[in-house]
Order: structure tokens, then C-alpha cells, then sequence
């Protein structure tokens, strides 16, 4: 039986029904329960810009939750349908009773391609469904899910469209040097300086962002670049992660013009997995000190600058940051598929395809 989120009540249980879903999954780590509950309350019952669904038996115990809205597609003359939150027991009737509930939506609506995982107002993380690399915890902000369901969603008619990866550099005394003989190089024929984000001057840190990424051409990009007033929310939304030591921007040393910057941070999931999903302000605090991995987020330069090394030479930056830090594992990620530049270039340091997720399509008939 299908229950259409109208309150407080079935949301919380939207979003709390993955401790039973996941109990005995050693790898999977809570969501800061309070916080989405926040976030889902404003898109679900107040904007009411996203509908949640949760499946039931008939003894009553959740079976399954769908969250989903539609909206006109940045790149195809129509309207999509995206989905997020998909969880399941493992039983293809409740997979399709959730995906049939939005599909009828959707013809009522006149729309007929839907696709997902990821979630709209936040498309660089946790995009995609998890179907390689169910054997570690998942890092901050990416998608971790059981392994049935790519099953679940094939076996309805969900097909892939494109796979993300997350990729796993090596960090080593080697690699460190092999950094530093690019460096160099670079220093000495390029004058580009490369300077951790001014948090206390962080609108025009923005504005130089937004114009990098207006610039930057990049064909594996799936999304118009996004607003400075996108940029700022973002910004504010993650304030309490930033760590502006890991958050690069470089300039030209003359006209001071922005042409590429490195986005991490740091891998909060460390410290979540202790809290189990509570916020405990002083356990975050101490456990925070002892978080040994960040995950690169992202990465830009302009079209002058690419191929030159500065990309080597902004991680060459971050490196030095890591070892003050004590980060010891770095992650990242999730690039899309047929992205070989920067697939390459991880490649270099022993980068090799550490998770695999999928983005799923299906069109359904008119």
C-alpha cells in the first residue's frame, strides 16, 4: 500500500526508516537525521516541490520510500522526473508499487522520461545508485544503498544512462615527489599562484568560482553552470564542513584573474558513523580531530590553462595541506564516465576506479 508524505508523522518516518533497512549494514552511516528532516519538511510540506511516498504492508511496517518531483530538463525540450531516497526490502513488488505510484503521476502530468539517483537541488552528491563498492563506508555526500538494487530497477525497466566513479589516488612518499618535480616545472613557466579560499571574503571567493566555472569547457558537464546565488547557498548549506585549507584557487600573479580551483572536504562520515545520525555537538568536535580522508569534490580550469599542470600543481598544493592536516586516504570524485582527461591524471598517481555508480533512465508510454 502506497501513503502519499502530508505531515510531520509520515515524513519523519520517510526519513527514519532506514535504521530498521539498514541495521545489520556495518558500512552504511545515518544521515544527520535532524538536519534532513529540515531540508525534506521545506521541499515535501511547506515548497511542496518534491512528493515522498512510502510503501506499506498490511501489517503496517514500512516496506520502501520514493521521493521524486518534476521540472523542465536544463538540456532536452521536455520535463523529467528525478528521484532520490529510493529504498526497498528486497521484493520487486515493492519496487515497482513505489515506481508505478510516480509513474502514474507523471502521465497525469504529461511527462514520460524519468531518471535518478540523484537529488535536483543538490546534483553533485549523491548522484547515481551504488551497484560497486559495497565493501568499505561510504565517503561524505555520496550514495550508498544495498546491492539488490540495481536488480530491483533493472528488472522494472530502468536502464543506464551513465556511471560516476569515485577514484582512489594513492597517497605516498612517491607520489608527494613526483608532485613536487611537477611543481616545479610549472612554477618556473607559469606565474600562477595557488591560494587557499578567504572564508572571511568568501562573496568574492564566489564571484571568481562563478566565473571559472563559466569558463571552464568542460563536455562531460551534465549542467549548466550554476548561479552565484546557487554557489552561495551551496556555500551556506555546507559552512559548518569548509575547511578553506583544502579549498584551492588559482590566479594569474599579474592580473590576479581566477583560472582554476579544487574543491574537498573533509570526510565528515568518520565522525557521523559515531553519532549514528545525532547531532552531539562535542562528540563532533573531538572525533572531528581525528578524521584521516577527504574527498575531492571538484575540480575546474579554464580552457588556457588546461594541459599545462596546474591541476597537478593545485593537488600538489592540497598535498602539503593533507600532511599538516593528517589526512592519509583522499577519494575522488564521482566523475563521469568518458571523462579521460581527468580520469588520466588520477591514473598517474595510482588512481584506479574505487566505487561505481549508475544513473538511471526509463521512458514510459504516453
Amino acid at each position: 500500500m502506497i501513503v502519499k508524505v502530508e505531515n510531520s508523522k509520515e515524513l519523519k518516518r520517510f526519513i527514519y526508516c532506514v535504521k530498521d533497512l539498514y541495521a545489520d549494514d556495518s558500512h552504511y552511516i545515518f544521515p544527520l537525521f535532524s538536519i534532513l528532516y529540515k531540508e525534506l519538511k521545506k521541499e515535501v510540506l511547506q515548497d511542496k516541490k518534491y512528493i515522498a511516498i512510502l510503501s506499506y504492508d498490511f501489517s503496517g511496517n514500512i516496506q520502501g520510500r520514493l521521493l521524486y518531483t518534476m521540472e523542465s530538463d536544463l538540456k532536452a525540450d521536455a520535463s523529467t522526473c528525478f528521484w532520490s531516497y529510493f529504498e526497498s526490502v528486497n521484493s520487486n513488488n515493492v519496487s515497482n508499487e513505489l515506481f508505478s505510484y510516480m509513474e502514474t503521476d507523471m502521465l497525469q502530468n504529461s511527462v514520460y522520461y524519468s531518471e535518478g539517483s540523484f537529488t535536483p537541488y543538490d546534483p553533485d552528491n549523491r548522484r547515481g545508485i551504488l551497484v560497486n563498492g559495497f565493501d568499505s563506508d561510504p565517503i561524505i555526500f555520496t550514495s550508498y544503498n544495498k546491492d539488490y538494487y540495481q536488480c530491483l530497477l533493472e528488472e522494472y525497466g530502468y536502464v543506464k544512462q551513465r556511471d560516476t566513479y569515485s577514484i582512489k589516488p594513492v597517497i605516498s612518499d612517491s607520489n608527494e615527489r613526483r608532485l613536487n618535480k611537477l611543481g616545479n616545472f610549472f612554477e618556473k613557466k607559469y606565474r600562477i599562484d595557488v591560494n587557499s579560499i578567504n572564508l572571511k571574503n568568501v562573496s568574492k571567493e564566489i564571484e571568481d568560482i562563478h566565473q571559472i566555472l563559466l569558463e571552464a569547457d568542460n563536455e562531460h558537464i551534465y549542467q549548466d553552470a550554476p548561479s552565484i546565488d546557487l554557489i552561495k547557498d551551496v556555500a551556506k548549506n555546507l559552512k559548518f564542513f569548509l575547511d578553506e585549507r583544502i579549498i584551492k584557487i588559482a590566479r594569474e600573479r599579474d592580473t590576479l584573474k581566477p583560472v582554476g580551483f579544487t574543491f574537498c572536504l573533509l570526510d565528515y562520515n568518520q565522525v557521523f558513523k559515531r553519532t549514528k545520525g545525532r547531532i552531539r555537538p562535542l562528540k563532533i568536535l573531538y572525533f572531528r580531530r581525528k578524521i584521516t580522508r577527504a574527498r575531492g569534490m571538484m575540480q575546474y580550469v579554464i580552457p588556457m590553462y588546461q594541459g599545462t599542470g596546474l591541476i597537478g600543481y593545485m593537488y600538489k598544493k592540497l598535498y602539503e595541506e593533507f600532511k599538516v592536516i593528517g589526512l592519509t586516504d583522499f577519494e575522488g570524485g564521482t566523475m563521469m564516465e568518458g571523462n579521460t582527461k581527468t580520469l588520466t591524471s588520477f591514473s598517474k598517481f595510482g588512481g584506479k576506479i574505487y566505487k561505481t555508480y549508475r544513473i538511471y533512465g526509463k521512458v514510459i508510454q504516453k
